[in-house]
C-alpha cells in the first residue's frame, strides 16, 4: 500500500493557500507559530516541556519536540533544561 503526501495548495486569484486542510493538518511553518504563541502567552512559567506545549495547542508531543528542535537551531529558543528537555524563548529569563 503505497501513501501520497497532501501538497500545499497554490495560491489562486492571489488568496492564500488555506493554511489547515480538511482533515485538519497544518500547513508549512503553522506548527512553529502555535508553539511560539503558546511560549509567548506562557512566558513567565518554567522552561516548557514538549508535551505541555502540545497538550496546551492539541498537537502530538513528537511533533512539538521537533518543532522545538527545529526553532533551538533557528535560535527562536534556549534549551532551559536538559532532563527532561524543556525550552524557554530566547528572551525570557
Amino acid at each position: 500500500m503505497t501513501t501520497t503526501k497532501a501538497k500545499a495548495k497554490p495560491k489562486r486569484n492571489g488568496k492564500p493557500a488555506k493554511a489547515t486542510s480538511k482533515d485538519g493538518r497544518l500547513g508549512p511553518g503553522q506548527l512553529d507559530k502555535l508553539v511560539l504563541a503558546y511560549m509567548g502567552e506562557h512566558k513567565s512559567e518554567a522552561p516548557h516541556t514538549a508535551s505541555a506545549i502540545g497538550k496546551g495547542i492539541g498537537r502530538s508531543s513528537g511533533a512539538v519536540a521537533n518543532c522545538l528542535v527545529r526553532l533551538e537551531m533557528a535560535k527562536e529558543v534556549r534549551l532551559g533544561q536538559k532532563k527532561p528537555r524543556a525550552y524557554k524563548l530566547k528572551g525570557a529569563r
